[in-house]
């Protein structure tokens, strides 16, 4: 893979693979936007480090495994994540250009045609979000919940198994009957993950594909 950045701030990423492969990436992209999660948020749903879907949008990680796929299919609720009618056995050099402009971000994806001619396979928008003196209020309010929630989470030994943050995400929303914002969640058990005696939780990635969380011994 070649990693070129221009003048203007816009990164193109070129590689040759299917047009499969390339559909993949479009409804990772697709999915993460339209769920409202942010690479980092989207990571953290996988147990990853928080680089992890930048790097896979940017294609330093491949993603057609297995595992990744299945994983994928979670946290996106078991939507499609592949488009199967795309043939996998003919690749094609692709270019992938990802900028910012005004508060939103642009991602393309070209394949070229010949030496000369590229096509469009497709164009994505999101926008980055910011927070506004009321959005910090509210996000205060949520977080609290979230907190309270947590500890009494806790208490109640729910952590004596592993727990994925996706799962703990889902339980959340459900307990709290309200749409929770996955940095929340992120934020507040940050909070309570540590050496043993500092916090009362730890992560771990044994033999497991991300990161759980677990009370410790």
């Amino acid at each position: 893979m070649e990693n070129l950045i221009n003048s203007i701030g816009k990164e193109r990423f070129r590689a040759e693979f299917s047009m499969y492969y390339a559909s993949i990436i479009y409804l990772l992209i697709l999915n993460r936007i339209s769920f409202g999660f942010s690479r980092e948020e989207m990571a953290f749903l996988m147990g990853q480090k928080e680089n992890y879907i930048r790097e896979m949008e940017e294609l330093k990680i491949p993603i057609g495994s297995l595992e990744i796929m299945v994983h994928l299919n979670w946290v996106f609720n078991r939507r499609n994540v592949d488009i199967s009618k795309f043939d996998n056995k003919i690749s094609y050099p692709f270019e992938f250009t990802i900028w910012e402009e005004k508060g939103i971000r642009y991602y393309q994806m070209e394949y070229f045609i010949n030496s000369v001619e590229t096509m469009t396979f497709f164009h994505l928008m999101e926008e980055i979000r910011a927070e506004n003196s009321t959005h910090a209020t509210q996000n205060e309010c949520e977080r609290m919940a979230v907190e309270i929630l947590l500890d009494k989470l806790i208490d109640m030994d729910y952590f004596k198994k592993y727990r994925t943050p996706l799962e703990l995400w889902r339980y959340t929303e459900k307990y709290l009957a309200e749409n929770i914002r996955v940095k929340s969640l992120m934020y507040e058990l940050g909070m309570l993950v540590g050496k043993k005696g500092n916090a009362p939780l730890r992560k771990t990635k044994a033999r497991s594909f991300g990161y759980r969380y677990i009370t410790h011994k």
